[in-house]
């Protein structure tokens, strides 16, 4: 199916979730509820919005650049999908964790390459301070959870985070994770296979241009980041996001057209047989 056909279809799913989106946008909230309410909208957001820009770029031939954005999004499907299996007691302190690593790993990695000095006038250096005296009672803890949560002995013993190819595979989904981080990889580091797509016609007439794949890369997108919104939806569902069943009929019939637009020709694949026929 034609970008253009898939354009339509994501189109019309984007509007009929939109005032479901906007819903569970705005909250009552307080700290004793914990981060998890706003992690699932804030991924619901995330997921919504940036299939919303890739529409846009898909539509204008620029596919290319929003395929970088799956990344994310598989990230997002994986670790909703293991929060949602734990208890909300654990769940909600390995978000913590995550949060409490990722701010510390943030305020090192701006301090080692901006200076001490800049820290102070950025007005960080008692956060950096303080989360660098924390850094033995997060790695303890990151150990006890791990413990609990059985995971890899290494990943315990280090008093680190499990990696997302461990998420992936205890929530069975590493062919998924394998094949998208594979290729969302070419579009996020520096590959000469993705370069050279640019690059078409026979020897002594080469048009260099992003124009001559762009269906491609329109369809890629589009296919998969469908695929795992509406595999994501679920699974927020799953971790306490209140989406009821009365709220989703009124949109079935989009979600439905989508689903069908995207599978009618199969899974589009990472590499295709005609770039990589070059004639002289």
């Amino acid at each position: 199916m034609a970008p253009k056909n898939r354009v339509s279809a994501v189109t019309n799913l984007l509007s009929a979730f939109g005032p479901i989106v906007e819903l569970h946008s705005k909250l009552e909230w307080s700290r004793e509820d914990g981060t998890l309410p706003i992690l699932r909208v804030a991924v619901l957001r995330r997921q919504y919005e940036c299939l919303s820009v890739a529409v846009s770029l898909v539509e204008s031939a620029q596919g290319y650049a929003a395929v970088g954005m799956l990344r994310a999004a598989c990230e997002e499907y994986l670790w909703i999908k293991y929060l949602a299996r734990l208890s909300r007691v654990n769940a909600e302190q390995l978000v913590t964790l995550l949060l409490q690593s990722e701010t510390t790993d943030s305020l090192k990695a701006q301090d080692d390459y901006v200076g001490r000095r800049v820290t102070k006038e950025l007005g960080l250096e008692d956060e950096r301070a303080a989360s660098e005296a924390g850094i033995p009672l997060l790695k303890k803890q990151r150990k006890a959870l791990g413990l609990k949560l059985r995971w890899e002995p290494r990943i315990i013993e280090n008093g680190k985070l499990p990696s997302i190819a461990f998420i992936a595979k205890a929530v069975d989904e590493t062919g998924l994770y394998q094949f998208l981080y594979h290729a969302s990889s070419r579009y996020v580091h520096f590959s000469p296979v993705e370069l050279l797509r640019r690059a078409w016609g026979r020897t002594g007439n080469v048009s260099v241009s992003s124009a001559h794949f762009s269906d491609y890369w329109g369809d890629f997108v589009l296919y998969w980041g469908v695929t795992l919104f509406i595999k994501t939806i679920p699974e927020l569902v799953n971790l306490g996001l209140d989406i009821s069943d009365e709220s989703l009929k009124p949109i079935g019939d989009a979600i439905i057209e989508a689903a069908k637009s995207i599978g009618e020709h199969g899974a589009v694949p990472i590499i295709t047989a005609v770039e990589l026929r070059w004639e002289d």
